[in-house]
């Protein structure tokens, strides 16, 4: 991702809350949010001349204001309830959170558009009782064999949040039961920069083992070596397969469950 748009959008994203509570983005205050970004990632200082990009910033943001993202949008990238906005003060924003969604979901606009899908973000897809699933990112692939769907949903707390995991899980269940065009071929991969928690990851292989459709969690170094693979084909390759990994775990403990089950009856 360019590295001048994902600090932009990051900072533009902050300037947007910060309108929504009357407050004008300062000079200054940008500077320190970019600051805060090249902490996370060093490479980017090299790339980009913070000054000048602060004053280009603050300037958009003082004529944009508000408008500069919806509130959908803004609460998809800080993770929380669109509900939940009015109640988080500018200081209270998590810009590690911030920064790595970001990234996060503009990575994966990028490689999936690589791949040849048709790609949406942030769009509402509905399930069983008018459910609604936000994927952060949602790409459709049509080949001679059919229309395929991936979903991506990113998790960027430290550590990832297990509500927000089991909360996504119910949402693409629920999506699933009612498009039940949404199943073999069809990929769910919840995203993060860090390393899910045990609980987390059993929630993730378990609704794997039962469901037609793919679900499986993509961690900190599965991205590293996303974002480091030497070309697109490569790249789709390492997700190809985890893919692969999750559905053999999935038939594995299906056939130790099969033969627990066998020992049981004999028993």
């Amino acid at each position: 991702m360019d590295l001048t748009a994902l600090v932009t959008n990051t900072v533009m994203a902050v300037a947007t809350h910060y309108a929504t509570k009357g407050i004008d983005l300062t000079l200054e205050r940008a500077k320190e949010i970019i600051e805060e970004v090249c902490r996370q990632n060093p490479t980017i200082r090299g790339e980009i001349d913070i000054d000048e990009l602060a004053s280009k910033i603050q300037c958009a943001a003082s004529q944009v204001g508000r408008v500069a993202y919806n509130e959908e949008t803004l609460a998809r990238f800080l993770e929380v309830p669109v509900s939940d906005l009015a109640t988080i003060t500018p200081e209270s924003i998590d810009n590690h959170v911030l920064y790595d969604h970001v990234r996060l979901e503009g990575e994966f606009r990028e490689w999936l558009a690589e791949w040849g899908y048709d790609v949406e973000v942030g769009n509402a897809l509905i399930g069983l009782g008018g459910i609604e699933y936000v994927p952060d990112v949602y790409g459709t692939l049509s080949t001679l064999h059919g229309t395929y769907e991936i979903c991506v949903s990113c998790v960027c707390d430290s550590p990832p949040d297990e509500d927000r995991v089991f909360a996504l899980l119910g949402k693409i269940e629920a999506y699933a039961e009612c498009k039940r065009s949404f199943s073999t071929g069809d990929v769910f991969a919840v995203v993060t920069p860090h390393r899910f928690t045990k609980e987390a990851l059993n929630a993730i292989s378990l609704q794997n083992q039962q469901e037609s459709y793919s679900v499986f969690a993509l961690e900190g170094g599965d991205i590293h070596g996303l974002e480091n693979a030497r070309s697109g084909k490569d790249r789709m390759a390492e997700l190809q397969d985890k893919v692969r990994e999750a559905e053999e775990e999935t038939r594995r403990s299906k056939i130790r469950r099969s033969a627990r089950e066998t020992t049981e009856v004999r028993e």
